[in-house]
């Protein structure tokens, strides 16, 4: 899904399920063990205990299982090229700011506020 959705090329590392810790039923994905820049890295997961250890490092998506009309990824790749274009200097920073504008869009009563989100 990743090659379909980043035809550019700026995504750089990938990392999957045998790249964390469980911890019960939970796969903890540290970010710090990856020996990066942390402000340069952005966690996508469907399970928000995933990136407890960098919760300002992730983006939590709905999960997909069974649903052939997912379109959350593809609903999220304009928002992720937007970072990547910008050359954010901290992702943290770039992401804290989309959520409070989300947040804005939500009280405002918009119904899908993902959409249209600018930095």
């Amino acid at each position: 899904m990743l090659d379909q959705l980043d035809t550019n090329r700026h995504i750089k590392h990938r990392l999957y399920r045998q790249h964390s810790s469980q911890k019960g039923n939970i796969f903890i994905k540290d970010l710090s063990k990856l020996g990066r820049d942390l402000s340069k890295v952005i966690i996508v997961d469907n399970i928000a205990e995933n990136f407890q250890l960098q919760p300002n490092n992730g983006i939590f998506i709905k999960s997909w299982f069974d649903d052939p009309t997912d379109t959350a990824l593809s609903e999220l790749s304009p928002i992720l090229v937007q970072i990547a274009k910008k050359d954010v200097g901290d992702i943290r920073v770039a992401l804290k700011e989309l959520k409070e504008k989300m947040i804005k869009e939500i009280l405002r009563g918009n119904p899908a506020p993902h959409l249209n989100l600018n930095l």
